[in-house]
């Protein structure tokens, strides 16, 4: 037992790292006691404990001096054993821990700073940006004009561009446009340490196309500064949250410059190739994608050889194709073309196909008409927001009537000159419907000196259209008068007014005016008086002196009542006693063939009333117009006007009727008016002459009564 025990115990003296039970130190082989620890709370103690001792001990090897301590830790050699060892890594783990904190709380600090000022980004159509009004005829298919300002911009949909436009976008402006998110950050970091050092070459964005979208949206291209960039990162991260990516990259090619006018891929397509963007092949896409990036050197348009209205030179032909060729090598190496499709494209003579700058009305059809649609849409819809554009505009012109109505204006362009004229407008309404069908407002719209006014919207004297006014009235307030009654035609003194009929010489020899003793008969057009003729006979043949006696049968206010009763808007038939319209006076006799007033198109809106009533009532149907009647719908008031004013004819379908030829009774003053205002008319009437085409219509149609609808 004794040996037993005595060769255990030296066995047991060995176990230097076993705490035996019941004890709480330890003694080694060299004598030194071991304090061990009972509890999680003694280890945290000793733990403490060991720290504090180490660091007074290190503590005691540093100078005393506080600045020879910071020298001294501050040395690499101390710096790096520091960091190195298991406190310094425990230590940068703890200050990466708070930054990482710091940074968080500071980055939603920031977020919610800069969102509450952020607009909505959930509408990515650029209409902000503003964009092309197109105007189209009744059809909805043939575009008469594409409006525009500073941003020429037709937006189209996905399925309306060429896939090869899609692929050229994303292979040189963000190939990992698919595969990324809102923002690159490596992008932003390179174009940031490029920006910084400047490296050269052109200042770097590093956007994706997300945010390119919402700079271009936002407006903010030319914006530099780091607030706006941090205000780009925050909507382009909830544009994502929003939007697919085709939907943003459809978008962005919506908004994408491509000019100085052409903004987004249809007008760029329309412009450069006169075609759409969905029939843009392989060449052409690379082409335009090149553009983007510095629409100022790569456009076309920046030299005179396709802008004749730039002098200077500065279209970079050679880079331009360059690049192209880049974006084609791009997009066989990520993968969307073949070798064999981009070496064949790089072949294709892009710049020959490219088409000459369209100034701002060319092209334009109906042009009178068009302008007159953008007027109303101006007053309905404020100036700022036409302005803005980006609508689609439907008209209710019909495009083989306006044809016809311009081919009439120049038809009768010698018998205007023949009476000393050198305008004429026209403009045409169905009277069923109460729709502009057509509008000339000039003989050449091209004209450099007046040719881009509007003389069917101008202030005219109504001329002989106010004819039908004087004998309506008539049959209206009398019980014994139709289309079969009788008035002479004949030469003498007018009750009543100035027509005394004193001087009978003609005019045509006798050329002092009424007031020196000139002759003062009322005289027709063709200086013959051919007595008896029926109230039809009369005002087809539109012959004067009938149509003042049947305004003085009932008289004149009567009359004007009448005309008034029937007129669009509230301006009223009035007249005055000078051509600028400031002076107001009483209206005479000579109102009864259209003398002394000035009205826009409202009195030939009246024209319409007329011919409806007439075919409402066929005892007073004294034009002999036969046609079924349609109501007219109630919605047909003055907006349906052009300036407050309509014409008369919509189809070629029934019997045509011309009256006075357009205001020859002031041409001349031939027929005597009263002084105060026969000068005044002469002065119109020998700068303008316009005349109405009256056709009753059988067409049927379900555009609106107003000139212009919005899709």
């Amino acid at each position: 037992m004794d040996t037993s025990e005595s060769a255990r115990a030296p066995v047991c003296n060995q176990y230097t790292g076993r705490r035996r039970p019941g004890k709480s130190t330890f003694t080694t082989r060299s004598g030194n006691t071991i304090k061990l620890n009972q509890s999680l709370s003694d280890r945290f103690r000793a733990n403490r404990d060991a720290k504090a001792r180490r660091r007074a001990a290190y503590l005691s090897t540093l100078p005393q001096n506080r600045w020879k301590r910071i020298l001294y830790r501050l040395h690499p050699k101390r710096l790096y054993q520091y960091w190195f060892s298991r406190e310094g890594a425990i230590m940068a783990l703890k200050v990466a821990g708070v930054g990482l904190v710091a940074c968080f709380i500071l980055l939603v600090g920031v977020f919610a700073y800069f969102r509450k000022d952020l607009p909505n980004i959930k509408d990515i159509s650029g209409d902000n940006l503003g964009g092309s009004i197109v105007y189209y005829d009744r059809t909805g298919q043939t575009v008469l004009w594409q409006d525009y300002n500073a941003v020429k911009r037709i937006p189209v949909k996905t399925d309306q561009m060429s896939k090869y436009m899609r692929q050229a976008t994303v292979a040189i402006e963000d190939k990992d446009f698919y595969h990324e998110g809102a923002f690159n950050v490596r992008g932003i970091a390179r174009a940031g340490i490029h920006d910084v050092t400047n490296s050269g070459g052109p200042v770097q964005g590093g956007s994706t196309i997300t945010q390119q979208l919402v700079k271009l949206n936002q407006s903010w291209t030319q914006d530099r500064t780091i607030t706006r960039k941090i205000k780009e990162l925050i909507l382009a991260v909830d544009l994502e949250r929003e939007y697919s990516k085709d939907d943003i990259l459809t978008g962005y090619l919506n908004v994408a410059p491509y000019g100085n006018v052409q903004y987004g891929v249809e007008s760029a397509a329309n412009d450069y190739f006169g075609i759409s963007a969905k029939d843009l092949d392989l060449a052409q896409s690379a082409f335009l994608a090149s553009i983007p990036q510095s629409p100022g050197y790569y456009s076309p348009y920046n030299s005179p050889k396709y802008n004749p209205a730039t002098s200077e030179d500065n279209f970079g032909s050679e880079a331009v194709i360059h690049r192209q060729h880049y974006i084609l090598d791009q997009m066989v190496k990520q993968g969307y073309i073949k070798q064999a499709d981009a070496d064949k494209a790089k072949t294709e003579e892009v710049l020959a196909q490219i088409k000459p700058f369209q100034t701002h009305y060319s092209g334009i059809k109906a042009p009178y008409f068009v302008l007159a649609a953008k007027n109303q849409l101006e007053k309905k819809y404020g100036a700022e927001t036409v302005k803005r554009g980006g609508w689609k505009i439907t008209t209710t012109l019909d495009l083989g009537l306006q044809n016809i109505s311009e081919d009439l204006i120049q038809k009768n362009l010698p018998n205007v000159k023949r009476f000393k004229g050198d305008q004429e407008a026209m403009v045409a309404e169905d009277v069923q419907t109460g729709q502009i069908v057509s509008l000339v407002g000039g003989t050449d719209f091209n004209d450099p000196k007046h040719g881009q006014v509007n003389y069917a919207q101008h202030a005219l004297p109504p001329g002989s259209s106010f004819k039908p006014y004087d004998y309506a009235a008539m049959i209206n307030n009398t019980t014994n008068a139709g289309a079969g009654s009788v008035l002479y035609d004949q030469q003498g003194a007018l009750k009543g007014t100035s027509y005394l009929c004193t001087n009978k010489n003609s005019p045509k020899t006798d050329k002092r005016a009424a007031a020196d003793g000139g002759p003062n008969c009322l005289w027709d057009y063709d200086f013959n008086y051919p007595g008896p003729l029926t109230l039809r006979y009369a005002l087809g043949g539109s012959r004067n002196v009938p149509a003042i006696k049947a305004m003085l049968t009932v008289g004149v206010d009567k009359t004007i009542k009448t005309a008034e009763s029937m007129m669009d808007g509230d301006a009223g038939y009035k007249c005055y006693y000078d051509v600028d319209q400031k002076n107001e006076s009483p209206c005479y006799a000579s109102a009864g063939i259209g003398d002394a007033a000035y009205l826009h198109l409202g009195l030939l809106g009246a024209n319409v009333e007329f011919w409806r009533e007439t075919l409402v009532n066929p005892a007073s149907a004294s034009i002999g117009l036969k046609s079924p009647l349609v109501p007219r719908p109630p919605e047909t008031t003055a907006d349906a006007s052009v300036s407050s004013g309509r014409a008369l004819f919509t189809s070629l379908n029934s019997t045509n009727f011309v009256f006075g030829a357009g205001g020859v009774t002031a041409s001349g003053c031939t027929e005597p008016a009263e002084p105060a205002f026969c000068a005044g008319a002469n002065s119109v009437a020998r700068t303008v002459i316009t005349f109405t085409l009256v056709v009753t219509s059988t067409v049927a149609t379900a555009l609106p009564a107003h000139i212009a609808r919005l899709n």
